[in-house]
């Protein structure tokens, strides 16, 4: 009886630790854009908007700063923060007063709206554009690397709902593995500043 209580206790920690593990690791992710999923669409990308049938409404738009987009006869739509199935959806629903079940299709054709900065001691400062979901490595990497004058101190500037927060990392433990240090998910517009 004891055994099995023991066991059972095995198994309880070790599936808490798994837990624990997978939302550490959907945190991260979420910390950035979502590295399995649609994207969503952000401002500056370049969409392109089709009606099968109807050529005078089919259009190529920047996403404004406002997060929308204009479309003939349903003029402003919010996209930011949206699937392109979303804004397909919502662009078909409200055409559907002026025509009959309408076909709309909807394409990013550029992707801008994942722009970090870089700035300090790498060889290349300034905005880098990336396509998909991408770490703080990486993001150095494509900066050119640290410079030989770097004390290889790195913070993370980031936008939290209007505040801006401060991730000091420690260049130096991350390059070793050490678990304690991780290798986050940039999000738009995040600043990394390197000493």
């Amino acid at each position: 009886m004891q055994a099995t209580s023991s066991r059972g206790g095995v198994v309880c920690a070790c599936a808490l630790g798994a837990l624990l593990a997978l939302r550490a690791h959907s945190g991260d992710l979420a910390a950035g854009a979502s590295a399995s999923g649609d994207y969503r669409i952000g401002i500056e990308d370049v969409l392109r908007v089709t009606v099968w049938g109807e050529s005078a409404l089919d259009l190529t738009v920047r996403v404004r700063p406002d997060g929308k987009i204009t479309v003939p006869l349903v003029n402003d739509v919010r996209v930011e923060g949206l699937s392109t199935e979303a804004v397909r959806q919502e662009i078909a629903a409200r055409l559907s007063g002026f025509l009959r079940e309408p076909n709309v299709t909807v394409i990013v054709e550029e992707i801008n709206s994942f722009r970090v900065y870089v700035l300090g001691e790498v060889a290349r400062q300034g905005p880098i554009n990336f396509n998909r979901p991408t770490r703080l490595l990486q993001a150095i990497s494509a900066a050119g690397g640290l410079t030989q004058f770097s004390k290889r101190e790195v913070t993370l500037l980031r936008d939290e709902n209007g505040v801006e927060r401060r991730i000091r990392i420690d260049y130096k433990r991350l390059l070793a593995g050490d678990p304690g240090q991780s290798n986050l998910y940039l999000k738009p517009g995040d600043t990394i500043l390197v000493d």
